[in-house]
């Protein structure tokens, strides 16, 4: 699931390897989309069945070393509306599942909307 692709890209910052190949599904390409707002994923390319993933680094980029995978099965964390506001103001970036997709804490904010934590950035 969604930790699968956080560990994969947090793992090839740390070595340096700028394309990844995975297998993912429908709701994994919503998560993809906003990690290419969040310019951590340059360019996702789809070839026969697997997608290829172009990694964007910085020498100074933190914000992937950051990554926190809070999405277990076995111990969900929701978050409510009200939470996600003072989140917001603390400038920190959670990507939250929610019954409209998966989005993030400042558009969940907007839509007012809360869910199950998937990673704390």
């Amino acid at each position: 699931m969604f930790y699968n692709i956080l560990n994969k890209i947090k793992i090839n910052n740390i070595i340096k390897k700028k394309i990844l190949i995975i297998n993912i599904n429908k709701k994994e390409i919503n998560l993809l989309k906003i990690l290419i707002k969040l310019n951590i994923i340059k360019y996702i390319f789809k070839k026969n069945n697997k997608y290829i993933l172009i990694l964007n680094f910085f020498k100074k980029n933190k914000l992937i070393f950051n990554i926190k995978n809070l999405y277990k099965l076995s111990n969900k964390k929701f978050l409510k509306n009200k939470n996600i506001k003072k989140i917001n103001k603390k400038n920190k970036i959670i990507i939250i599942s929610t019954n409209k997709g998966i989005i993030n804490n400042f558009d969940a904010d907007k839509k007012k909307l809360g869910g199950i934590v998937i990673a704390y950035l």
